[in-house]
């Protein structure tokens, strides 16, 4: 090849390779969004959700029925009490706590025993958005009978957890700070209202360190998974709306 003829392929070339660089992006690669581009969700990000150890005070919306309630139905419940965190309101009072029933056994002639297996999974705040939560059940109780003239939704210290900044009643007749929250680590009170006391044959308020089944004969409660097992050897297990529970968050 010529010395010309040479210089013509480099040009070429050259020219090819400027046209490559400039030619425009693929309309497909240039519509697609930014790796990390946010996407909208209804549901909360996991920082909304109450820390590991926080123990709830909730009371079920409607009750749970061995012989009624069926795998997968939807389980409701709504917090007692307003829970604070270094004075702010972290979970307002009323709300709601989704769960669902796992599995039912109703109680029969042939099959004397009954149980029920329920699991919380969220929480509905009231902007409709969802917070993913993983509860234990740490407490059951009867609902607790208000007297004539007192709103459910009154925030009074016997209606489940102290309320935080007021003084929780102890054993002994004397009361203690109650801490803005409900850690894993919270100051034993001594309760009275245990299954193994004389106290647990009526409606009893739960504190932060009931445990187990409080005041229902025959129920026991295991929590062993991640699902919340009642069981009673000699009769259908029924949750009345109402009734208590303490969920400690894992």
């Amino acid at each position: 090849m010529t010395k010309k003829g040479l210089f013509s392929a480099t040009v070429v070339l050259a020219c090819a390779a400027i046209s490559l660089a400039q030619a425009p992006a693929d309309p497909a690669s240039a519509n697609s969004p930014p790796p990390a581009a946010s996407q909208t969700s209804n549901t909360a990000a996991s920082s909304d959700a109450p820390p590991a150890g926080t123990l709830l005070a909730v009371e079920l919306s409607k009750s749970v029925d061995a012989k009624k309630s069926k795998a997968n139905d939807r389980v409701e419940a709504k917090t007692a009490t307003d829970l604070l965190a270094h004075g702010r309101i972290v979970v307002p009072r009323n709300t709601k706590i989704i769960g669902r029933v796992t599995e039912t056994k109703p109680h029969s002639k042939d099959s004397p025993d009954s149980k029920v297996g329920i699991t919380f999974d969220h929480m509905l705040l009231k902007d409709g958005r969802e917070v993913p939560l993983q509860v234990a059940v740490q407490a059951i109780a009867r609902p607790l009978q208000l007297g004539p003239g007192v709103s459910g939704n009154a925030p009074r210290a016997d209606r489940g957890v102290p309320i935080p900044g007021q003084r929780a009643p102890i054993g002994d007749g004397s009361t203690q700070n109650v801490p803005s929250s409900y850690p894993g680590d919270l100051a034993p009170i001594p309760d009275p209202m245990s299954p193994n006391s004389a106290a647990a044959t009526t409606s009893i308020p739960l504190n932060p360190t009931s445990k187990g089944v409080v005041g229902i004969s025959g129920l026991s409660l295991d929590t062993s998974g991640p699902t919340a097992l009642l069981s009673s050897s000699s009769g259908n297990v029924h949750l009345e709306s109402g009734t208590q529970m303490i969920l400690r968050v894992q």
